[in-house]
């Protein structure tokens, strides 16, 4: 039996209007495009339900840039939205929807103003704070953590490289990483970057800062 290709050709497709929930989905590296809605991921790829009923899974790998972040961003809503799950760790790179939750949750903000895939420095913080357990339970019950990108390698959607920008310039950002933390209200109390110690020192400094 001929297993079907996963990413036809566009002009293959059942194209009309998309019922609510499904996006067209991209190819990384080609111009094929498929049309479905999004249900979970599984072993590194994506669950896909086509416009046909087939349900279909597709590698992280084989998507787009901008799928594989839609497929992040999904995954983090719904693990948010999910029973008992208001404090779970996550990245925003929304700064208003930061703001908002951060009043909602009465939690402090963190700012990470970085350069995530060329500073040395952002990227040892990362490794040796953001992304340990111990750092990111604490996070969770404290912190609402806004991750402000400035990479190299990669280019960011318009609309946040734009939002980015205009918020290094408002904060007067010139080195990086630059980490800025508010109140619950959105006002500045402290600044700080890259300290020693890992994550159970760093801890111990933002609470200080946070006095």
């Amino acid at each position: 039996m001929k297993t079907p290709s996963l990413l036809p050709t566009f002009a293959a497709l059942l194209v009309a209007v998309l019922p609510a929930g499904a996006r067209s989905w991209k190819e990384a590296g080609s111009d094929r495009k498929f049309d479905g809605d999004y249900l979970r991921t599984e072993n590194g790829a994506a669950v896909i339900s086509r416009l046909n009923g087939s349900t279909v899974k597709v590698p992280l790998d084989k998507l787009s840039e901008e799928d594989r972040k839609f497929i992040t961003e999904q995954d983090a809503s719904r693990t948010a939205a999910a029973p008992g799950a208001k404090d779970v760790f996550k990245w925003e790179t929304d700064f208003e929807l930061a703001k908002k939750r951060a009043k909602e949750e009465n939690k402090s903000i963190l700012i990470d103003f970085t350069g995530s895939d060329w500073c040395g420095w952002c990227i040892k913080l990362n490794k040796e704070v953001f992304s340990t357990p111990e750092f990111q339970e604490y996070a969770a019950k404290k912190l609402i953590m806004v991750e402000l990108d400035f990479p190299r390698k990669k280019e960011l959607p318009a609309k946040l490289k734009e939002q980015n920008e205009k918020l290094q310039e408002e904060y007067k950002i010139n080195g990086f990483p630059s980490v800025i933390l508010l109140n619950p209200r959105g006002k500045e109390v402290a600044r700080t970057g890259y300290q020693e110690g890992g994550p159970a020192k760093y801890i111990e400094h933002v609470k200080e800062l946070l006095k």
